[in-house]
């Protein structure tokens, strides 16, 4: 008898677990409308030249030093970052003689509730303080930024839905106009295989449009097509891409839009988080000019 009782608690237990497993999760953030679509037309590409390198000691403080050089001009700077659970402190120098320190505090002062701090220096006008509260629930989810200062701006952002279709909005209220600098509205719908989106954005002007499909079980394949409508002009734009997962290490993208611009990259992973990027830019309407290169190469020691 007193295995039975055992077996049947055990069955309660991994059907609870189970249950737990298949329980659905919320909608996404409003932020993430349209994000995997965006990602694939513009992350990545680049037009200069950029080495990075990032060593890490024993005490976990990260140091990276950065280059950048696009035609006569260059940059430079190193940051060191260190991290203890959800807080962090970074620090960068450049080459300008500017110091920016962040500080950010997740979850330690109220639940749900990160605090993000920024200086800088000379420009210490520019400095901030902001404080974000995210709360997620099973069918909805809310977030609230206020910037803590002479101005401050506050930024809201509510979805409402589940993982595969969700509905949102998201205002931005400037106190030195006390107006609605920002309006957007949307809805998205997502599964595995496909990512749509429709966002109505800048107060009602721009009407942007988003479709991403993932090709086969592997999913490898990725396209994507996305049209935007200024409705104050009645201008229209298109562009569309393509997204290669050729093997572990490397990635191939390309994007084309109405305008002639035609981009590639490839991505190629050396080691673990180290990575070399080659982007071109061609103009297909001025064959003629010279088409822009560029490169990035980040070590991790």
């Amino acid at each position: 008898m007193a295995n039975n009782s055992h077996q049947r608690k055990k069955k309660r237990s991994k059907t609870s677990k189970r249950h737990k497993q298949q329980e659905p999760a919320g909608p996404r953030r409003f932020s993430e409308f349209g994000k995997f679509a965006n990602d694939l037309l513009t992350k990545g590409y680049i037009h200069n030249q950029t080495l990075s390198i990032s060593t890490h000691s024993c005490n976990g403080v990260i140091i990276t030093s950065r280059a950048s050089r696009q035609g006569r001009r260059s940059t430079a700077n190193v940051g060191a970052q260190y991290k203890y659970k959800n807080n962090a402190v970074e620090v960068n120098f450049d080459t300008k003689s500017s110091i920016a320190t962040t500080l950010s505090f997740g979850g330690e002062i109220l639940p749900s509730t990160n605090v993000n701090a920024s200086l800088r220096l000379p420009e210490y006008g520019s400095s901030q303080l902001n404080l974000k509260f995210q709360q997620s629930f099973r069918n909805a989810d809310l977030s609230i930024s206020v910037g803590l200062n002479q101005s401050p701006d506050i930024l809201l952002s509510a979805t409402i839905g589940t993982s595969s279709i969700a509905f949102g909005i998201e205002s931005k209220y400037k106190s030195t106009s006390r107006s609605f600098s920002r309006l957007d509205a949307g809805i998205s719908v997502t599964n595995p295989s496909r990512d749509a989106s429709i966002i109505l954005a800048e107060k009602g002007d721009l009407l942007r449009l988003a479709y991403a499909h993932r090709f086969g079980r592997s999913r490898k394949i990725s396209a994507v097509a996305e049209v935007t409508r200024r409705l104050s002009n009645n201008k229209n734009s298109l562009a569309v891409g393509v997204s290669c997962i050729a093997d572990k290490l490397t990635t191939v993208k390309a994007t084309l839009n109405n305008r002639g611009k035609l981009q590639a990259l490839l991505v190629h992973n050396i080691k673990p988080n180290s990575s070399l990027n080659i982007s071109a830019e061609f103009n297909m309407k001025a064959l003629d000019k010279i088409p822009l290169i560029g490169l990035a190469l980040a070590l991790r020691l």
